[in-house]
């Protein structure tokens, strides 16, 4: 499973972001029959992810994108479900999330 979170928001707002968008894929794709992982990568910004979401309809890859509704943040992360096999390698395009930089 590959989450896709905003880095322009504020770093803790970024893990519940995170959190929101798994629990929606949870509930979306249920009981899967295969081991999940869960690779977190960080995009710029809101334009960023909905290109992600471009990309992700474009390779007909299901995914949830979490809406936050509060203070108009809009749309902050994306889950894709369970990824596996030769798929995972359209992914090596992305960065890994590297977290709050001191």
């Amino acid at each position: 499973m590959y989450i896709f979170i905003r880095e322009d928001l504020p770093h803790a707002y970024q893990i519940v972001q995170a959190a929101h968008a798994t629990h929606q894929a949870g509930i979306r794709f249920g009981k899967t029959e295969v081991s999940t992982n869960f690779v977190l990568i960080g995009v710029k910004d809101q334009e960023a992810l909905r290109a992600v979401a471009m990309f992700l309809e474009y390779h007909q890859i299901d995914f949830e994108m979490f809406d936050e509704t509060d203070n108009d943040t809009g749309y902050t992360a994306i889950a894709t479900k369970p990824i596996v096999g030769e798929e995972r390698k359209l992914f090596k395009r992305f960065n890994i999330y590297k977290g709050a930089q001191p």
